[in-house]
């Protein structure tokens, strides 16, 4: 059986999630709601649910501060937020879950369906996660974060400068580093343009990420040289938005 718990300050908006999970998963369980994340505290240590449900803006202790006070070992989390930039931004970058409000009933049972599917070793894990989190939302700027990357040896956590480019093929992406060897990670390219676009990355073909700060010179044949001898060739629809790049970063 999985226990849920959902933790929102406004009693509807639980409530919906309460029903809409009662919905949509077919497997046993049982569902708890807190319209407080004071009492939230002490019932998760009572409860240990193995999914919470935390919204992210509550008035009197946020979702991040209810999380720092409890023992997460063990309990998956997907944040619920209304739309907020920088929360949605250190949440992706440290690989957790989160639902925008109105929560979408179909991305709501596709992030069930990946608690379910995730493993022991994410179990044992997911700690690291939540301790990235906690760490980036310290950070004064966004561009302080760590990025975790899942593996198959557990997590890997970087800074966006150390990364040379990313290669993405098929629903994997190629990480190569300045100083690390390479890494595959289970998610496409189009999530990390996402997540590194405003980390001085761009994208210069369909297969290929790049870190601006990497780039030594776009040849006349349209071949981007890296720093590290890397040629890349640019795809024409791309070439425009690649020169002016390199020119506001003084390339």
């Amino acid at each position: 059986m999985i226990k849920i718990l959902i933790v929102d300050d406004e009693p509807a908006a639980a409530n919906i999630l309460q029903v809409l999970i009662h919905h949509l998963a077919s497997f046993e369980k049982e569902v708890l709601t807190s319209n407080s994340p004071e009492e939230a505290v002490d019932l998760i240590e009572r409860y240990r649910p193995s999914l919470l449900l935390l919204d992210v803006e509550m008035p009197a202790m946020s979702g991040f501060d209810l999380l720092s006070r409890i023992d997460s070992t063990g309990i998956d989390v997907i944040f619920t937020t209304a739309y907020d930039k920088y929360a949605i931004k250190a949440i992706r970058f440290s690989a957790l879950d989160y639902l925008l409000k109105p929560i979408d009933a179909e991305e709501l049972q596709n992030a069930i369906n990946r608690h379910i599917a995730r493993n022991n070793d994410y179990a044992a894990g997911r700690q690291k996660l939540v301790d990235n989190l906690m760490n980036n939302l310290k950070e004064k700027s966004s561009a302080a974060f760590k990025l975790a990357l899942s593996t198959q040896d557990g997590y890997y956590f970087c800074s966006p400068a150390e990364i040379v480019r990313c290669e993405g093929i098929n629903n994997y992406t190629h990480f190569y580093f300045k100083e690390k060897k390479p890494l595959l990670i289970s998610r496409t390219l189009k999530e990390f343009e996402d997540i590194l676009s405003d980390h001085g990355f761009v994208r210069v073909h369909k297969s290929h990420l790049v870190n601006i700060s990497e780039i030594e010179r776009l040849d006349k044949e349209g071949i981007l040289w890296l720093n590290n001898g890397t040629g890349i060739i640019v795809s024409r629809r791309r070439k425009d938005l690649i020169i002016g790049a390199l020119a506001q970063y003084g390339k």
